[in-house]
Order: C-alpha cells, then sequence, then structure tokens
C-alpha cells in the first residue's frame, strides 16, 4: 500500500474517542487527559470539560493497536499495515527535518521545536471526551448594572419634574374645593338679617382679618425606600452548574489506555513455543479451568501454560515467532481485554 493511500487521520481520531492513548510506532504517542470546564474570561464564554491531547516522543514500541485498526479498515494482512506506517512515519520525520509540518485533521499539528524535539499543536475543534458529547461552548454576554448612586440620582430627579398628569389633578382638587365654598357663601349672604347681599365678600378665598384661619396638621415627610437589585449568580456558580452532567448516569465507555509493557522471559513453562499471549494468573487450578473454558468459548486458540511464581497462566495463545505473537496480542487486547500481555520462554 502506497503511504499517500493511508487516510491514518481518520483512524487515529476513531481510536482517541475509546483510548487515552494511541501510540504511532517509531513515531510517539498521543495520550489523553480529562480536562476541567473552565471560563475564558476575555470572550466571556464558558467551554465543557474535554480531552486533552499530549505528544510523547519516547511511546514508539508497536503495540498493535494502531496497524490492527489499519489492517481491518484498509482490508489488508498485518504485515502490510506494519509497513505501511513504517513508510509513513519514515516520511513524516523527513518533512520535520526540513523545518515543514504535519497536519493531521481533526487531531493537530507536528512541527520542530527550538530544542529539536517534535512539538504538537492540539486542534481543539473535536472533542474526543465521551462524557461532553454534544456539549456545546456558551457565550455569554457582560451585564451593564447601575451603581447605587447612579439609581437614587435619577429617583431624586423623576420625583422634582412636575408632569402634566400631575398639574391637571391638582386643578380638579382646586375645582372640587371652589364650588362647594361658593355655594356656601351665597346661603349665608341671603339668609343673614341686616346685611345687603352687596356688601358681602363673595371672593370665598379671601379672609377678613377677624377671621380664624383654621390650621392644617403638618405634612408628614416623604421617605424614599430604595430596593437593591437581586444579585445574580456568580460566574464560580455559573461554571459549577454548567460542568454537572444533567442526564441520568450512563454506563460509562471505556477509555482503557493500551500500555507498552515489558516482555517478561521464564523458564518453568509447559508450552513448547516461544511467545505466549497471557489472559490471566490463578492460584488454584478450578479457577483457571473455568476461564480457559471462556476464552475458548470467545473463539480464541487459549491452553494452559504452566506456571510461574506459583501461580497458573493461561494463555490466549502461543506463537513461535515475534511477529505472529504482536499480531495474536493485538488481537486479544482489540477483541477481549486491553489488560492481555506478552510473555517470553527462554
Amino acid at each position: 500500500m502506497k503511504v499517500a493511500e493511508i487516510n491514518i487521520s481518520t483512524i487515529i481520531a476513531d481510536l482517541l474517542y475509546d483510548y487515552n492513548c494511541v501510540i504511532i510506532p517509531g513515531f510517539g504517542g498521543l495520550v489523553g487527559n480529562r480536562a476541567p470546564a473552565h471560563l475564558d474570561e476575555n470572550k466571556n464564554t464558558f467551554y465543557p470539560p474535554y480531552k486533552k491531547l499530549v505528544f510523547n516522543s519516547h511511546l514508539q514500541m508497536n503495540d498493535g493497536l494502531l496497524t490492527t485498526a489499519l489492517s481491518q479498515k484498509e482490508n489488508i494482512s498485518f504485515n502490510e499495515a506494519t509497513q505501511a506506517v513504517e513508510a509513513l512515519v519514515k516520511n513524516w520525520q523527513a518533512e520535520i527535518k526540513k523545518g515543514k509540518g504535519i497536519h493531521l485533521d481533526q487531531i493537530g499539528k507536528f512541527k520542530k521545536a527550538k530544542d529539536k524535539s517534535i512539538a504538537f499543536h492540539q486542534d481543539y475543534s473535536v472533542n474526543y471526551l465521551p462524557e461532553a458529547y454534544g456539549m456545546q461552548a456558551i457565550h455569554v454576554a457582560a451585564t451593564q448594572r447601575d451603581t447605587i448612586k447612579e439609581k437614587i440620582s435619577r429617583q431624586i430627579i423623576d420625583s422634582t419634574i412636575p408632569s402634566a398628569k400631575s398639574n391637571n389633578t391638582m386643578l380638579k382638587v382646586a375645582a372640587a374645593i371652589a364650588v362647594p365654598l361658593a355655594a356656601t357663601a351665597l346661603f349665608f349672604a341671603l339668609n343673614l338679617p341686616g346685611k345687603d347681599a352687596t356688601q358681602l365678600n363673595w371672593n370665598p378665598f379671601k379672609w377678613n382679618s377677624t377671621t380664624e384661619i383654621a390650621k392644617l396638621p403638618p405634612k408628614p415627610d416623604v421617605t424614599i425606600n430604595i430596593v437593591r437589585p437581586e444579585d445574580f449568580f456568580s460566574k464560580e456558580d455559573l461554571l459549577k452548574i454548567y460542568s454537572e452532567k444533567l442526564t441520568e448516569p450512563k454506563q460509562e465507555l471505556s477509555t482503557s489506555v493500551v500500555k507498552e509493557l515489558p516482555v517478561e522471559k521464564h523458564s518453568s513453562v509447559s508450552s513448547n513455543a516461544k511467545f505466549n499471549v497471557i489472559a490471566g494468573c490463578f492460584a488454584e487450578e478450578k479457577n483457571a479451568a473455568l476461564f480457559l473454558e471462556e476464552l475458548k468459548a470467545a473463539g480464541f486458540d487459549a491452553q494452559i501454560v504452566g506456571k510461574s511464581g506459583g501461580l497458573i497462566r493461561v494463555a490466549y495463545g502461543s506463537y513461535d515467532t515475534k511477529q505472529e505473537a504482536l499480531k495474536g496480542l493485538a488481537n486479544a487486547r482489540f477483541k477481549h481485554s486491553p489488560n492481555a500481555w506478552l510473555s517470553e520462554n527462554n
């Protein structure tokens, strides 16, 4: 297969959803860690939790995860997939050595750093964290609030400006008072003896000096009660609410890391093959037998390969060459358990 025909970005992106570590053999590994939700105060934007990717150039040994996924997607053999990845990595290293960058769509960009190491810049347009599926960034507009001093000044100014409605009300009140007073003055003028109506003062608002003026009670002071506005949620409270899950808890997705384990060598085994892909170790023989039947039911050519350290070892399969053993290891991790590991017999 030609290097140009490999859509390696799509395969790596698919693996990052399910695994926290994807190794590119001979190049390095992408390690994913959960990052919490955060607020960008410069943009007034809340971002949901996401999987932060870190590049580790020391993780270069082929664990079979990427090559197995490539062979299944492209319908090629494991050896052909391994050779295709090796050729692709060789081209990447040549491009980086020339000072050029390697861009993987929806993953990020690799380029040469000042210290001659490989620097990685993640593409944040895709969130590989399963629990954050469907969450989007939220932009919040800043709220402009008036100070208490400004609110008091506005209320005082509004209270000192008379309105047309208040003027009309005062005219109606004055007319309501004047009509009864005029009627009362006319009644007394017509009924008082020895007084000519023409000699009376018909102005109800003009009083003689001897007339006693009724004293009105003092007008009570008007108290202005200023109600403070309710406080809104703080940024920290809103961030906490956004980070909480709003749905019923679901079954946790598998994010097991395919770790690069050392090959253990031992001599006390019954298998004649040089390499064994170990599935589990048991202290009791009946437990080992039950687990052996379970593996056979799952389609593996499983067998008991002896004891080591007092524990009975059950293997997915045994192989004569390391290449076949790596392929079997990748198949066991991919189909059954990511905790499978490789053992070499002396």
